[in-house]
């Protein structure tokens, strides 16, 4: 499994950059995919998190309800990936350039 983190040319809101999954030829069959809709965010409250690829719906009251592609077997498995792709995030704006920047877990 590698990380792919791609800075946004101009930041919008509060959205500085945006993340991949991507599987490697060891990954079994998962291996080829990628998992977009990463988005990493700075904000003055929370400093830099991760937004996890989700999509919002409506539910047949009218609510909306959120369904999250990626769903742990255990509590820590999210901040464990959510560090990670921090990780990728904060050794690529210690660099003059903010180009792509991939880290093979």
């Amino acid at each position: 499994m590698r990380i792919k983190v791609e800075p946004f040319l101009m930041k919008k809101g509060n959205r500085v950059a945006k993340a991949a999954v991507e599987f490697e030829s060891n990954d079994g069959l998962l291996a080829g995919f990628h998992l977009v809709g990463f988005t990493i965010c700075d904000d003055a409250e929370k400093g830099l998190f991760v937004l996890f690829p989700a999509v919002n719906t409506k539910d047949k009251d009218g609510g909306n309800r959120t369904f999250f592609f990626l769903r742990p077997n255990a509590d820590d498995q999210i901040e464990k990936l959510e560090s990670q792709i921090l990780d990728v995030y904060d050794s690529m704006i210690a660099k003059p350039f903010n180009g792509v920047v991939v880290k093979s877990t």
